[in-house]
């Protein structure tokens, strides 16, 4: 599996994780911004990451070296 679409399926989890956090509520706001900060950050640096590895993709690496 590419590991694109890894990094999405992890995402989707984290939505969903993020989204059940939200809903619940036997938790207190405190509580809540506990759980869900790791997510939220795990979730902007899997963005970052797939931002990065999709700018590789269309990324010239023409070298200067080769003069053609």
């Amino acid at each position: 599996m590419n590991i694109i679409e890894e990094i999405s399926k992890r995402q989707e989890e984290i939505k969903a994780e993020i989204l059940r956090v939200v809903q619940d509520q036997t938790y207190s706001l405190t509580q809540k911004n506990l759980i869900m900060q790791p997510l939220v950050d795990e979730n902007k640096i899997l963005s970052e990451a797939v931002e990065k590895l999709n700018g590789l993709k269309t990324k010239n690496y023409f070298g200067l070296c080769n003069p053609v």
